[in-house]
């Protein structure tokens, strides 16, 4: 899954500082890789040469979780165990400890030749995601998804603008309820090898490295100041320094520390959703609820658009919410179609996000903001006990109610934002936003007459924008011969005019004794 946002940000292809140490670190652990892997990551004088059995290499790795989860366990941490990090992974050592304990572990390092020295080793194993990272963040890793994070003698030997970039994305995608731990080196210690270090910067230590291990390839040490870790535990919320406690893994001469850093927000809850997995906040009364009842959201809808999707379609979500109906039309276009999820709350994207990776759907993109008619911002109510939102105007009693907040996000036109060479579905539900979102998509709509599922709310449409309900059904029937409403019983009315739609709203309210606070399921065929 990527942030659509991000992916048009081409700019200058500027080589910065950070990408000219990665580059060097790639260059040293590539080489380091195709000579001696288990070696270099695990130096023991003994061992260099290909000495290293490796049964007893994994052995160290398997002593070093078992270690590791301990000390969470004990903390009562982490709280679910679908899924680990490897930072650093090398030949797999720590991944595949992690993997006897873990749903899924992903195991990720800079270097090609450990990674493919990785996959070799660890073969027999089938929850082991092993990938390249060339990159200053952990690349296709969503927010707040990875349950225990693991970094060991890996940071060290990263110079500290580098490494403190990792350890903010460390801080990114941790979990709530999970566990980072993660060792680096502070400082020299007191000793005389560590004032001879303290005194020496690496360009001059490199050749004597280079004398001792009889290679020109060495990795270097670097420290990281404590104030600027905290600096950056200090720009996450929620995230938590449980402790931090001296180590000796970096060796004689260096005053070496492992971290042990939380996430307090509240634990989403995993469900199933037919083949999908998918997070939700067990707070939130309305999508939410029903996908913890063992139940779908809109039921009907997500029906009608199943039977109507193929393989290779381009879906286009507008007010995605966490992915409830985005991520079963990801699962049916397939790796040959797309989705693009439209959704404007950061925590609805997170969930969103998480849940996509746990499905392995690729082919979802994600547009962080409202849909309108002008670029700008908006101001949308939000509550905790709900996924939802709306404008002030709009909102209703939950949203409007004591603990919520108001909040300001971008909007987008769509068909500046987007040019798509086909569009083959178009669900949308603003709450009330709907005819100005499908305004800034009048282009997409005249060119490719994409099936259209809309949520119509004439309440919340006036509330809203101001404008006749009735005037949003004219414009959209100027594309479309017909509008067909999708009744929560199942049934299927189909409508050639606004005044019957109108009456079938009006119908199913008094129906209901909803007084106007039930909308209808519209959908709108090309032919």
């Amino acid at each position: 899954m990527r942030n659509a946002e991000n992916a048009r940000a081409g700019g200058a292809n500027v080589r910065t500082p950070a990408d000219q140490g990665l580059e060097h670190l790639r260059r040293v652990w590539e080489r380091l890789g195709d000579d001696d892997p288990l070696w270099a990551v695990l130096s023991d004088p003994r061992k260099r040469g290909g000495r290293w059995q490796v049964d007893e290499f994994f052995a160290t790795g398997q002593l070093e979780i078992e270690t590791q989860l301990a000390a969470a366990a004990a903390r009562g941490l982490p709280q679910a165990r679908a899924l680990a990090l490897d930072f650093g992974c090398g030949a797999g050592r720590l991944t595949r400890a992690l993997a006897l304990h873990f749903d899924k572990v992903i195991g990720i390092d800079v270097s090609a030749s450990m990674v493919a020295a990785a996959r070799r080793l660890n073969a027999d194993l089938d929850n082991i995601d092993f990938r390249v990272n060339p990159s200053t963040r952990l690349a296709g890793i969503a927010d707040a998804s990875i349950d225990f994070i693991c970094s060991h003698i890996t940071l060290q030997h990263i110079p500290a603008h580098l490494a403190l970039g990792y350890v903010d994305e460390f801080f990114r995608v941790l979990a709530p309820g999970g566990m980072a731990m993660f060792q680096f080196v502070a400082d020299t210690d007191d000793s005389l090898r560590g004032r001879l270090f303290g005194a020496a910067s690496n360009r001059w230590l490199n050749p004597l490295r280079r004398i001792a291990w009889r290679r020109r390839d060495v990795f270097e040490m670097h420290a990281m100041a404590q104030t600027d870790l905290l600096d950056r535990l200090a720009a996450h919320p929620g995230r938590r320094l449980l402790d931090a406690v001296d180590e000796g893994s970096a060796g004689p001469g260096w005053h070496s520390r492992r971290w042990l850093v939380t996430h307090d927000a509240p634990t989403p809850r995993q469900v199933a959703l037919d083949d999908l997995v998918m997070f939700v906040d067990p707070a939130d009364v309305h999508v939410g609820a029903a996908l913890i009842a063992g139940g779908r959201h809109d039921p009907q809808v997500t029906a009608w658009m199943l039977e109507h999707l193929r393989e290779g379609d381009v879906v286009l979500d507008i007010g995605a919410n966490i992915g409830a109906l985005a991520l079963p039309a990801a699962r049916r276009v397939g790796s040959s179609g797309k989705v693009i999820a439209v959704e404007p709350l950061a925590k609805n994207r997170v969930l969103l996000a998480r849940s996509a990776q746990a499905n392995a759907l690729e082919n979802v993109e994600v547009i962080p903001a409202a849909a309108s008619d002008r670029a700008g911002t908006v101001a949308l109510r939000s509550h905790p006990s709900t996924s939802n939102a709306a404008t002030p105007a709009a909102a209703g009693e939950r949203l409007s109610a004591d603990g919520g907040e108001t909040l300001e996000v971008p909007t987008v036109v769509l068909d500046e934002v987007l040019s798509l060479p086909r569009l083959d579905l178009v669900k949308i539900d603003v709450a009330g936003m709907e005819p100005r979102a499908l305004q800034g998509l009048a282009r997409h709509l005249s060119r490719h007459r994409p099936i259209l599922i809309s949520e119509f709310h004439p309440h919340a449409i006036a509330a809203a924008t101001g404008t006749d309900p009735a005037d949003c059904l004219r414009w959209l029937l100027q594309w479309y011969p017909s509008i067909t409403i999708l009744h929560r019983d199942g049934r299927r009315e189909r409508c050639t005019d606004t005044e019957q739609v109108m009456q079938a709203w009006q119908a199913a309210n008094a129906a209901a004794g909803m007084g106007g606070a039930l909308h209808l399921d519209l959908v709108l065929l090309p032919v």
